[in-house]
C-alpha cells in the first residue's frame, strides 16, 4: 500500500543495507519508508516490518521486537488471504537508482524497524516520520 504523507521531519536510516535501526514513531501521526537500490537487483528484495514496545528498564529505548501481522484493508470477493507477516517486496530486475515508497495502514507499537529477509544488501531505506501527535 502506497500512501504520498507530507514529511515534516529529515528522514530517519532505516535499513544501511547490511543492519536495521530501530525507529521511535509514538511522537509522529504516520510513517513510511523509502527503499533505494544501490545497485541492480539479481533477486528480490523482502523486507519484514517489526514493532517493539518501550523497554520497561528505559522507556527510550525498544524492548523486544515481534513480527507485525499484516492488517488486512480489503477482502476480495475470493476470500481472505491467510494470516501474514507485514512486509515489501521489491522485485528482482530493479535497476540501481530506482525509489520506491510503502507503508503500513496502522501504527503497530512505539518501536518499528525493517528486518531483510532475503536481498537486502543492495537497498537502503529511509523512515519518512510525518506530524507530530
Amino acid at each position: 500500500m502506497n500512501i504520498n504523507t507530507a514529511t515534516q521531519h529529515q528522514g530517519v536510516i532505516a535499513w544501511d543495507g547490511a543492519a536495521s535501526y530501530p525507529i521511535d514513531i509514538r511522537q509522529h501521526v504516520s510513517f513510511s519508508f523509502t527503499f533505494k537500490a544501490t545497485a541492480d537487483l539479481p533477486v528480490d528484495a523482502v523486507f519484514h516490518v517489526q514493532a517493539a514496545p518501550p523497554n520497561s528498564a528505559d522507556p527510550c529505548t525498544p524492548g523486544a521486537f515481534v513480527d507485525v501481522p499484516e492488517v488486512l484493508t480489503c477482502v476480495a470477493p475470493y476470500g481472505a488471504a491467510g494470516a501474514t507477516q507485514s512486509g515489501f517486496t521489491i522485485p528482482a530486475g530493479t535497476k540501481k537508482g530506482s525509489i520506491c515508497t510503502a507503508t503500513l495502514p496502522c501504527r503497530p507499537d512505539a518501536f518499528i524497524q525493517l528486518v531483510a529477509t532475503a536481498g537486502g544488501a543492495a537497498v537502503e531505506a529511509v523512515a519518512v516520520l510525518s506530524g507530530p501527535r
